[in-house]
């Protein structure tokens, strides 16, 4: 089973839209009905291509993205207390 990390960028009529982790031209385009898992725009996803069911299996990243997440926030306060 292959696995990537995927940033859930919207979602359309149709389709869910993904883009790579650290790759934005890696574009991952699944049918809504596909999709079972409860995320929303802007949620990092590990997502694995599950061929034995023809389909995939989704896992939130919640705590890899809070981490990201928080080294922002520090380097956005470092850079306002250097001005």
């Amino acid at each position: 089973m292959e696995s990537n990390k995927y940033v859930l960028d919207h979602f359309d009529d149709f389709f869910v839209i993904f883009f790579g982790k650290n790759n934005k031209a890696n574009k991952l385009v699944i049918l809504k009905d596909k999709f079972t898992i409860d995320a929303k725009e802007g949620d990092l996803l590990e997502i694995c291509i599950n061929k034995d069911k023809s389909g995939y299996d989704f896992k939130i990243l919640k705590e890899e993205a809070d981490e990201t997440k928080q080294r922002l926030l520090d380097l956005i306060a470092n850079m306002e207390k250097d001005k």
